[in-house]
């Protein structure tokens, strides 16, 4: 009888270890993709996009995802947005960082937020044309996304 209740007790507190890791993890990449999110209605102040979607981690798929898409005749350049990110601490990343092969995709910027590396890509014709789109995204973990 000692030891099944010895057992139990080693298990419940297995279960309550897992439980309060995938609490943590996942507390984490909200707080990240919070971070993302603010940064979105920021620059939709400023940059009234046409379109936008918002999904957190662990919504639709493990990670956490924003999209804007602007107007094709009075949307922003796609300068002026990068050039905005960079003012509010985003890095863009070099030619020789990124391995894009769409020529869409005009510009990747990166930042971190409380150890998870959250990205925006900003695609269009061309840096001194209007944006196409806006994407940003927020990874999650698969041990956050347990039991949600």
């Amino acid at each position: 009888m000692t030891g099944i209740i010895f057992t139990l007790g080693v298990l419940a507190l297995a279960v309550f270890g897992v439980w309060a890791w995938s609490v943590r993890s996942h507390a984490d990449d909200l707080a990240a993709w919070d971070t993302l999110e603010t940064t979105f209605e920021v620059m939709d102040r400023s940059l009234p996009p046409l379109g936008h979607s918002e999904a957190p981690p662990c919504e639709d798929e493990q990670d956490g995802s924003l999209t804007r898409t602007y107007p094709p005749s009075t949307g922003p350049q796609a300068a002026a947005v990068i050039g905005y990110l960079t003012q509010l601490g985003w890095t863009q990343q070099t030619a020789s960082d990124s391995s894009d092969v769409d020529p869409s995709v005009l510009a990747r910027l990166t930042k971190d937020s409380g150890g998870r590396d959250l990205t925006i890509t900003v695609s269009g014709p061309g840096l001194n044309r209007l944006v196409g789109s806006v994407a940003g995204h927020s990874p999650g973990s698969r041990v956050g996304c347990l039991g949600r």
